[in-house]
C-alpha cells in the first residue's frame, strides 16, 4: 500500500477552502463591502489566518526545514514575494500593506508544508482533490437548492448572478478552471496508463467523472468566458501531452500553434470570430475601459503605489464614484495588477516568476525518473504543464497574481522546484526531519 500524506496536510487544505470559498467572517454574514472594510479587514479572518500560519510554522520546525534549501531553485518567487514586502515602503498604507503582506506570508508557508511532507507529490495532489470534494459539490448544491447562498445580485442593476461557495462570479469561474482542468488530468491519467502501479481505482474514476460532470453543467451557469476559454485551452494541452512527440518537445508544439494562430487571425480575423463566440466584444466587455480608468490613477511607474495599496482609500472611493454600478476591486488584467501595486520592476520580477513555473515543469514533465513515479506524480506533471500557461492566459483579462487566491496558491504548488526526502518514512509516521537532497519520492 502507498504511504499516505501525513496529518499536517489538512492545514493547507483549510487554508485553500477558506481563499477558494469565502472568508470565515463571510460565512456567517460579514459582508460588508467598503473602502474601509477592505483596508482594516476583519479580526475573525485575521485570527483564522494567523492560526493556520502559526500552525503550518510549528510544523515546518518540527521537520527542522532549512528554507534556504527550498530556496534555492525558486529565486524568483523569493525574490518577487520580497519584493512585496519591501514595496510596504512607499505605500500610501503601510500597515494595512504590511498586513497584507504578512497575511500573503501563509501561501508560502502552506507550500512549505507539502512540498516537504515525506510523500510530497501525493500531499499537494491529495490537497487539490480534497478540497475539489468540497467546493464543487457545494457549489451546486447552494446553486439547485439553496440560491439564497448560491446566488448574488447586483446591488444597483439588481441583476442575478450566480457563484456558488463563493460571494463573487469570478471567483466562482477560477475554481471551475482550476478543478475542472486537474480532474480532466485525473481521468486522462486513469484511462491513459496501463501500468499498475499507475492506475486509479474503480473509486476514483467515479468521483473524478461525477466531478466533473458537475463543473460541465456549472460552466453555463457561472458565465464566465475567462474559465471556459482557459480551460478548452488547458485540456487541449492535456489531450496533446498525451501523445510521446508532444511530451518530449511541448515548447515546440505550443509555439508553432501560437504562430499558426497568429498567421489564420492575420487571414480570417480569428480573434473576432474568438470573440464574438465567447460572448465578447472588442473591449473585452469593458475590460479595456477598465483599464484606462485604473491608469489613470496609477503611482510611480517603476514602484508602483506599493504592495495591495492600489485599491485602498481615497483612490478605491474616486474609481467606484466614477462608475457606482461596477465597484471595482481588481484590474481584470494580472500583468497591469502588478505594475499598479508593484511597477515595472514587479512586472519584470513576475516575469521571472512565470518562466520559473514553466521551467520547472517542463522539467518534471521530462524526468523519466519522474515519470516512472505512480499516479499522483503523473497526474501531477501532466496537469502542471496545462495548468501554468493556461493560468498565464487566464491572467490577460483577470488579476489573480496575488496572495490569497486559489490560482496563485495552486500555481505555486505546481511552479515549486523542491527537494525529496530520501529516506522511506513507516506508514503512519511523519519525518522528524526532512533530508534536502533530490532524490525519488517514497
Amino acid at each position: 500500500m502507498a504511504p499516505r500524506p501525513s496529518r499536517a496536510v489538512w492545514i493547507p487544505t483549510l487554508w485553500l477552502l477558506i481563499n477558494g470559498s469565502r472568508q470565515v467572517s463571510q460565512w456567517f454574514g460579514g459582508t460588508q463591502f467598503a473602502a474601509q472594510a477592505l483596508q482594516e479587514g476583519n479580526p475573525i479572518d485575521q485570527v483564522v489566518y494567523g492560526a493556520l500560519i502559526l500552525a503550518g510554522i510549528l510544523v515546518l520546525a518540527h521537520r527542522r526545514v532549512q528554507i534556504q534549501s527550498l530556496a534555492r531553485n525558486n529565486s524568483w518567487i523569493v525574490f518577487f514575494f520580497l519584493y512585496e514586502g519591501i514595496s510596504v515602503l512607499w505605500s500610501d498604507y503601510p500597515f494595512a500593506s504590511f498586513r497584507k503582506w504578512i497575511k500573503g506570508t501563509g501561501d508560502f508557508v502552506m507550500v512549505f508544508v507539502l512540498v516537504t511532507d515525506p510523500v510530497s507529490v501525493r500531499a499537494i495532489t491529495a490537497v487539490i482533490r480534497r478540497s475539489g470534494y468540497i467546493l464543487i459539490p457545494l457549489s451546486l448544491l447552494f446553486i439547485k437548492y439553496y440560491p439564497e447562498l448560491g446566488r448574488a445580485y447586483n446591488a444597483w442593476s439588481g441583476i442575478p448572478y450566480y457563484s456558488g461557495v463563493t460571494l463573487d462570479k469570478n471567483m466562482f469561474g477560477y475554481l471551475l478552471f482550476a478543478y475542472g482542468l486537474f480532474y480532466v488530468a485525473e481521468l486522462l491519467q486513469a484511462f491513459g496508463q496501463k501500468s499498475p502501479g499507475c492506475r486509479l481505482t474503480l473509486t476514483d474514476k467515479l468521483c473524478n467523472a461525477v466531478l466533473l460532470c458537475m463543473i460541465i453543467w456549472m460552466i453555463p451557469i457561472a458565465d464566465s468566458k475567462t474559465s471556459l476559454l482557459s480551460l478548452i485551452g488547458g485540456v487541449t494541452l492535456l489531450l496533446a501531452l498525451q501523445f510521446p512527440t508532444v511530451r518530449r518537445n511541448p515548447w515546440q508544439w505550443i509555439l508553432g500553434t501560437v504562430l499558426v494562430l497568429t498567421i489564420l487571425n492575420e487571414f480570417v480575423s480569428l480573434k473576432s470570430a474568438v470573440l464574438e463566440g465567447s460572448g465578447r466584444d472588442a473591449t473585452l466587455t469593458g475590460r479595456t475601459e477598465i483599464w484606462e480608468k485604473v491608469l489613470s490613477e496609477s503611482g510611480s511607474a517603476l514602484f508602483g503605489t506599493g504592495y495591495g495599496s492600489f485599491w485602498l482609500g481615497a483612490r478605491l472611493q474616486r474609481i467606484w464614484d466614477s462608475d457606482p454600478i461596477t465597484k471595482l476591486v481588481q484590474a481584470h488584467n494580472g500583468y497591469l495588477e502588478i505594475y499598479l501595486n508593484l511597477g515595472l520592476i514587479g512586472v519584470a520580477l513576475l516575469v521571472g516568476v512565470l518562466w520559473t513555473g514553466l521551467r520547472n515543469t517542463r522539467r518534471r514533465l521530462a524526468a523519466a525518473d519522474f515519470a516512472a513515479e505512480g499516479p499522483d506524480d503523473r497526474i501531477y506533471q501532466t496537469f502542471g504543464m496545462a495548468f501554468v500557461p493556461a493560468y498565464i492566459l487566464y491572467n490577460i483579462t483577470e488579476a489573480t497574481f496575488m496572495n490569497l487566491n486559489p490560482l496563485f496558491f495552486i500555481f505555486l504548488l505546481v511552479a515549486f522546484d523542491f527537494p525529496r526526502a530520501i529516506e522511506e518514512q513507516p506508514e503512519g509516521h511523519e519525518s522528524q526531519d526532512v533530508a534536502m537532497t533530490y532524490g525519488r519520492n517514497p
